[in-house]
């Protein structure tokens, strides 16, 4: 070690000493100063690598409320250094404290945050013995002097706290700081020795961790670069190893061989050994998924910088004293969820639960506080915690608790922030079990093994029945299966006989359930949220509804009336509670509509207890349906959305209506491969291959469209055939476009295909939108024209083609009726937007116009010709319009239907879509 290291670090040890021998004199508020918290021989005193100060001081005498960060240099660095500056903020906001001090012996610069900045300039500098202290040998021989400067410069900053200049930052409420300020000082110089690494099995456990594991907590992208998945991977390990540390520190008091693997740690720096000791006590305790450190998934394959750095969190947080004992239960408590809530933001992401919506889900599904609960998606934890305070309020013992809640998740990845989730510190010595699986294979019998910390014993624990499951199902769809989960759903569609086999994963779950579920239990349930893409009807008519309603009965369904529960993901949600299936014959299902956000404390528990005991109130909305009622709307096409609103109306329209199939063939307009190059906005191609084209629903605003904005190039000829027939227009086209990058990735997968289209023009006689937002309309296009794979393609069976069939159809399919109908087949997303499809609305009955005589044929045409020259108008201000509620109650008085009745399916149209639009954020 250098000489001029030395006497740094000799007159430091004597500057906090003196600090100490101040402080002991006096009955200040600083109680105690703490230093050396990194390891210079290691660090090279590059005090720019490290995360803490020099010296902190702190405001009591276990060292949990830090005060004041104090940097400490020798005269020949300036008081005024900009990078001495620079890192001493850095170090503050990382410890959250309001004050820090700079000093090199000659001068001593107090800055104090004010109005929640910092100064740049010091609040107050001190520079009596400036004169004296001009190098580091007149620091040495001039120890009175310093020390006086050393007691003005104390006195001041006690003044100035008793003044309320600036407060303390404890420690367990600056959690949440330590963890983000850590992990963004680590986690880039993490992500570039992962870059630099020959290691290829680390890259690919990095991209396969992202598109994998991370994908079913957060919004992925399919194409991530590797730098963005390198940054992910290395702040999920930065994250992990922080939490570890902190909660290592917690158990200490209680755990001999966790302080002495701290303690060697602090000594010998090697990350390696450290993670042998963890896992080593990982044997004797009940804290696998909290601490196990896995080298299959690289933990502690990090630049030795990070490892330097974490141990200096460590050797930090080993000065002080974070024991039940000394700082409380409640003050732990605060901690932990402090290391939850970043932790879990951090890398749970959007679909982290919220609190809330978990507790109204526990609240809304346990019937009885006894029994095994499980979660088998646990995620962070967070309604398996509302499960335990459920159980708490009903006075059930930790213990109890702690054996019959059951938490699982397919991936390691978030059981460490469950397991914090479900530790409190009362808890400390009791097991959580809490373990990894996949919830498509869970089987009761199967055994586990959880280590007892009380006894350090290894227990091989069988799953039981589960009397409550409850469970926030993962938000994955058919397209993005893994192999496993592939094979698992496979078992699952075989075993139970699933009407439709493109099942999103957590339908499979729900289903495997069954299996799981207490059959001697007539309260048990399951409780799940789910994406609400299962409402939608497919083609056959097949539904989820359908699916559930032969292994279970269907209790509850819920949505919000407004908004969704997942503020951050763009997806809607509902919530499902079933029970074992009964003979009953006269089942029935809630649909439940929640008219008040379930982050209102103020009517939470109102919400809850008004559903619980079925008592009504203007807090939720109750539609309860027979399952048999349910299904006959599902059979004319209506998805789960749609039947929360009353609708008994629609029993008036029996005998009326047909499927829109009876009128119409078609579905979906071209798809041609290539957008950019096939579509043209003007005909660059020779007449022959140039079709009149519809490209998107957003260039129609009239019900009768007469031309298009836009052209399909289409042929089937190979260029030696445009060559011979003279096709120049076409040829010269072609050229063009031919290295353009849409060209270049056709040419490598088509060869000299490429410019074939790869559907041939699709006509259409009627066209509507199959992602509508407030517009719900039918557009007649005359005559037949192309259009693009983003538009409907319908056409008019012959029988049905005559020019007053047509147009009646055309108004049949813009009244009220068949809006709503086409509105109801299918499901809002998280955009705002109603996702409809091809098949959907092929099913959707409307009023059959072969029931309609031939005078009152004509006299809906003759309305219908007025309306329809009327600009296209969202559905708001069209069933506000005299003119077509006037249309409209004509056609329900054409089927002897009560005129009146228009209100009940405007009301019922508006607010579907009202919904869907207020989801979007």
């Amino acid at each position: 070690m250098s000489k001029f290291i030395a006497n740094e670090r000799s007159e430091g040890s004597k500057l906090i000493t003196s600090m100490n021998n101040i402080f002991y004199k006096n009955n200040w508020k600083m109680k105690n100063a703490v230093g050396e918290l990194s390891l210079k021989s290691i660090n090279s005193d590059n005090r720019y690598s490290t995360l803490f100060p020099d010296a902190v001081i702190f405001a009591d005498e276990n060292n949990n409320e830090p005060l004041i960060g104090w940097e400490f240099k020798m005269p020949d660095v300036s008081i005024n250094d900009d990078e001495l500056y620079r890192n001493a903020l850095d170090k503050a906001n990382r410890m959250g404290t309001q004050v820090f001090v700079l000093w090199n012996f000659q001068y001593a610069a107090i800055y104090i945050k004010k109005d929640n900045s910092w100064p740049t300039s010091p609040t107050k500098l001190f520079d009596s013995y400036s004169d004296i202290l001009t190098d580091r040998k007149n620091v040495q021989q001039n120890f009175d002097v310093w020390n006086s400067q050393l007691r003005e410069v104390l006195s001041y900053l006690n003044k100035s706290f008793i003044s309320n200049k600036f407060k303390v930052a404890p420690i367990e409420f600056n959690i949440s700081n330590y963890i983000n300020t850590i992990t963004d000082k680590l986690a880039p110089i993490t992500v570039e020795h992962y870059l630099n690494s020959d290691d290829v099995i680390l890259r690919q456990t990095m991209i396969y961790w992202r598109k994998n594991e991370q994908s079913e907590l957060v919004k992925v992208s399919q194409v991530d670069n590797i730098d963005k998945t390198a940054n992910a991977f290395s702040r999920n390990i930065i994250i992990r190893w922080i939490n570890r540390i902190i909660f290592c520190h917690i158990l200490k008091y209680n755990q001999n061989d966790i302080n002495e693997l701290l303690i060697k740690f602090s000594k010998d720096n090697d990350i390696n050994e450290f993670s042998s000791n963890i896992n080593a006590v990982v044997n004797k305790s009940d804290f696998y998924t909290l601490l196990h450190v896995s080298e299959d998934e690289f933990e502690n394959y990090l630049p030795q910088i990070v490892v330097n750095n974490l141990n200096e969190f460590n050797i930090y947080l080993g000065n002080s004293d974070l024991s039940v004992k000394s700082i409380g239960t409640n003050l732990v408590s605060k901690m932990l969820e402090g290391l939850i809530d970043v932790s879990s933001r951090e890398l749970m992401g959007l679909y982290k639960t919220p609190v809330l919506l978990a507790k109204f889900l526990v609240s809304i599904t346990i019937k009885e506080v006894s029994g095994n609960f499980a979660d088998v998606t646990v995620g962070s934890g967070t309604i398996a915690h509302e499960i335990q305070n459920k159980l708490l309020d009903y006075k059930k013992t930790e213990e109890y608790v702690h054996n019959h809640i059951w938490a699982s998740d397919r991936y390691s990845y978030p059981l460490q922030i469950a397991n914090l989730n479900m530790t409190s510190p009362e808890s400390l010595n009791l097991k959580n079990i809490v373990y990894q699986h996949n919830a498509l294979n869970l089987h009761t019998g199967e055994k586990i093994k959880i280590v007892n910390p009380k006894n350090g014993n290894t227990e091989h624990l069988e799953i039981p029945k589960f009397d409550y499951i409850i469970s926030n199902l993962p938000f994955v769809d058919s397209n993005r299966r893994n192999r496993e989960d592939s094979k698992y759903i496979d078992e699952i569609i075989s075993k139970y006989n699933i009407l439709d086999k493109k099942i999103d994963l957590y339908q499979a779950i729900l289903v495997h359930l069954n299996e799981l579920l207490n059959k001697n239990n007539e309260n048990a349930r399951i409780g799940v949220i789910t994406s609400n893409s299962w409402f939608k009807v497919k083609k056959g008519y097949k539904s989820f509804y359908k699916d559930m309603v032969k292994y279970y009965d269907v209790e509850s369904i819920i949505i919000p009336s407004y908004g969704r529960w997942f503020d951050n993901a763009s997806v809607s949600t509902s919530i499902i509670i079933l029970k074992n299936k009964t003979e009953n014959l006269n089942k029935s299902t809630r649909l439940i509509k929640i008219n008040t956000d379930l982050e209102d404390n103020s009517t939470f528990n109102d919400v809850v207890l008004s559903i619980s005991l079925n008592k009504n109130t203007e807090l939720y909305s109750d539609n309860t349906m027979k399952q048999t009622d349910i299904i006959k709307m599902i059979n004319k096409g209506m998805s789960i959305e749609s039947l929360f609103d009353d609708n008994s109306f629609i029993e008036m329209f029996d005998g009326c209506l047909s499927p829109i199939g009876k009128f119409l063939d078609g579905g979906r307009g071209t798809r041609t491969g290539g957008d950019s190059i096939f579509i043209m906005d003007k005909p660059k191609v020779d007449s022959t291959y140039c079709f009149p084209y519809l490209k998107t629903i957003k260039d129609v605003s009239k019900y009768c469209i007469n031309s298009t904005k836009h052209y399909f190039f289409y042929t089937k000829d190979n260029i030696e055939y445009l060559k011979s027939n003279n096709k120049n227009k076409t040829l010269k086209y072609l050229e063009s476009i031919s290295s353009s990058k849409t060209a270049i990735s056709r040419k490598n997968r088509k060869k000299n295909k490429w410019f074939n289209a790869d559907q041939s023009p699709q006509y259409a006689d009627f066209i509507t939108s199959i992602n509508p937002q407030d517009k719900y309309f039918w557009g007649m296009m005359t005559p037949r024209m192309a259009v693009n794979q983003r538009v409907t393609a319908f056409k008019v069976k012959d029988q049905f083609n005559s020019s007053l069939d047509k147009s009646v159809l055309h108004a049949i399919l813009n009244s009220v009726f068949s809006q709503y109908m086409l509105a109801s087949s299918g499901f809002g997303r998280g955009e705002g937007v109603t996702d409809l499809t091809k098949d959907g609305i092929k099913q959707i009955f409307i009023p059959d116009i072969e029931l309609i005589s031939f005078k009152d044929k004509l006299q809906i045409k003759t309305l219908w010709d007025e309306l329809k020259v009327k600009n296209i108008q969202n559905v708001f201000k069209q069933l506000n319009d005299e003119q077509w509620v006037n249309f409209n109650k004509f056609i329900l008085k054409t089927y002897n239907i009560d005129e009146n009745i228009f209100d009940n399916i405007s009301h019922n149209l508006k607010s579907l879509i009202k919904r869907r639009m207020s989801s979007k954020k």
